[in-house]
């Protein structure tokens, strides 16, 4: 008896491993597909328009100044592709959400169909179940199956939370960058300039809501700005679009266990103005689309959600806490570094479609050169 019982413990533990091995991996290959459906919508929206979707917008000129400019949300680069990406059903909705009166004068307002989304029916049930109540608004390509981070903003909704962001840019490609100082002089741990013979500085980047953020217009989803194929010279098979951020932030401090949200779409306090895969920018002028090569950044400081400007290493973990690094926050950190569950590394989406998977060791300036779609340098995917 006891010999058939340690034959069997024998092979638990040896089957155990090699079953989660697999399930992992069948997570990370349907990531990959969500990548490769994500950029495909995409490039269907460049065959249409013959451009990309703006990375975030602003809701527009109210013609009443009700509310003020700056006030009113405009919508990310998901609702733009949400036609090409079978999700007529929403997209219309949205459309039909948009009424007369306060922020809807604008053409676009998310806060207005934020809460529109909120006011639809809900399962009566969901309180027990925890499950998201609106399912209709978590489209399955949004979200990486190795992901732990909710679904939606509140345990049952309205807001879907994206596990994957668009790329706005990457930070300099210069070891004596200011951005890879702080304002008091010495480096912060976790903010490591690239070593490169082969200096980049940004034409154009702005100041981001969290503290110390640099919003950059260097990728191919910048903020209020439309880009198409022929503006990637450095080639679609070098240029990274859509990539994860669909794992835990951690705290500095390694005794400190609290997780921080990390995902693109989240707003701390969960629902309210902002947040939400739908979510964009607010018109703050001017947009970082001003001369600034090799300069800080010019004031800016609007929200934005569901885009990054490339500034940390890969699975960069260790960001928050009291005193967090530079652009990193759980409302709208631009520079969130781009993380994944996936042990080893993360998936990213290029251009062209192919899905590589860059490795925690991926030198930071191949990394940044993959963020920027006019660098001037080809690299040769990871995997």
């Amino acid at each position: 008896m006891f010999v058939v019982i340690a034959v069997i413990g024998a092979l638990l533990a040896v089957l155990v491993p090699a079953i989660r091995v697999a399930r992992e991996d069948a997570r990370r290959t349907q990531c990959s597909n969500n990548l490769k459906q994500i950029v495909l919508g995409l490039q269907n929206y460049h065959d249409t328009y013959k451009v990309f979707p703006m990375g975030v917008m602003h809701s527009g000129i109210s013609p009443g100044g009700d509310p003020p400019v700056y006030a009113a949300l405009g919508p990310s680069w998901w609702f733009g592709t949400g036609p090409f990406m079978e999700q007529n059903n929403w997209y219309d909705q949205i459309l039909g959400s948009q009424r007369p009166g306060g922020p809807a004068k604008h053409q676009f307002c998310a806060d207005d169909m934020n809460a529109y989304m909120a006011s639809l029916p809900r399962d009566p049930n969901a309180a027990k179940t925890g499950t998201p109540r609106l399912s209709l608004f978590v489209p399955f390509y949004m979200r990486c199956p190795s992901s732990s981070l909710p679904a939606m903003d509140t345990a049952a909704g309205p807001i879907a939370l994206p596990s994957y962001v668009g790329i706005a840019g990457g930070c300099d490609i210069d070891p004596n960058s200011q951005d890879y100082q702080t304002s008091g002089g010495p480096v912060a741990t976790g903010l490591v300039a690239p070593v490169s013979v082969r200096v980049y500085r940004n034409k154009a980047k702005g100041t981001g809501a969290a503290a110390g953020g640099i919003v950059a217009s260097s990728g191919m989803l910048p903020p209020c700005q439309q880009l198409g194929m022929i503006e990637c010279p450095d080639g679609t098979s070098n240029t990274m679009m859509v990539a994860e951020q669909s794992g835990w932030l951690q705290d500095q401090n390694a005794k400190i266990r609290t997780r921080y949200h990390g995902d693109p779409g989240w707003t701390v306090g969960g629902t309210g103005p902002g947040g939400g895969f739908l979510s964009g920018t607010r018109r703050v002028d001017p947009v970082p689309l001003l001369e600034t090569p090799g300069g800080p950044p010019q004031p800016w400081g609007a929200d934005c959600w569901n885009i990054t400007t490339v500034r940390y290493r890969p699975n960069l973990k260790r960001v928050l806490g009291a005193t967090p690094l530079p652009g990193c926050s759980e409302n709208h950190g631009i520079n969130n570094p781009l993380q994944s569950p996936h042990p080893g590394g993360l998936l990213v989406g290029l251009v062209d479609g192919s899905v590589p998977f860059m490795t925690d060791d991926t030198d930071l300036a191949l990394f940044l050169r993959f963020a920027i779609r006019h660098d001037g340098q080809v690299m040769k995917n990871t995997d």
